[in-house]
């Protein structure tokens, strides 16, 4: 039956603000390793980010609590607004670690997975921004494309970065510190490429 109630929209605000969270969240990182050891406040910065992601995700779900017609399923919508806050925690929890573990030697892979972070946000932001517009899954295959290329670089890396962490006689605390902040951004990474995923689904739902 056709129905004459318009749909909530507010969602796609609630979208494109965790998206933009998500952008500030990756650009903090990147530039806070472009600093190490000096973060310049970017850690900080990144922590209030994550706790304004936070309050949007709490309105999109309490929104999806009155809503009476939703965009898309309400299902999806509690899943990307949580997908999209959870991948924000983690960015932020990286560099708190890096942070709090007083890390001086950074390995090149941690360098590179910050910049694939980067990158995949901001394709990540581009495509929730055509979400309102009823895009097809064509319009956003480039963007959904290299959030994947991305992740597939990263799986590299960590491989090289596996190999020489355990070379020779390296130090065990040390070996500790360096493998979690390197497993933190590698999850973060996981996510970003399943939000991808996520969002591929849901325009193929709604097609």
């Amino acid at each position: 039956m056709f129905s004459v109630m318009p749909k909530d929209r507010s969602f796609f605000d609630h979208f494109e603000e965790l998206g933009q969270c998500l952008e500030r969240e990756a650009t903090d990182l990147s530039q806070s390793m472009n600093l190490w050891p000096g973060s310049n406040g970017h850690v900080g910065q990144m922590e209030a980010t994550r706790h304004e992601a936070h309050r949007v995700m709490r309105e999109s779900l309490l929104r999806l609590d009155t809503a009476f017609i939703t965009p898309f399923d309400r299902e999806d919508i509690l899943e990307l607004a949580s997908e999209l806050y959870e991948v924000i925690s983690v960015i932020a929890t990286s560099a708190r670690r890096m942070e709090l573990y007083r890390l001086e030697e950074m390995h090149p892979s941690l360098r590179s997975h910050t910049t694939a972070i980067e990158v995949m946000a901001r394709e990540l932001a581009a495509a929730l921004k055509h979400l309102r517009k009823d895009a097809k899954l064509t319009s956003l295959r480039p963007n959904l494309d290299e959030i994947g290329r991305q992740e597939e670089q990263a799986r590299q890396a960590r491989d090289r970065f596996l190999l020489e962490l355990y070379s020779g006689q390296p130090d065990p605390l040390q070996v500790m510190k360096k493998r979690e902040v390197h497993d933190l951004m590698l999850e973060a990474i996981y996510l970003l490429d399943n939000l991808g995923r996520t969002v591929e689904r849901i325009l193929l739902k709604n097609d």
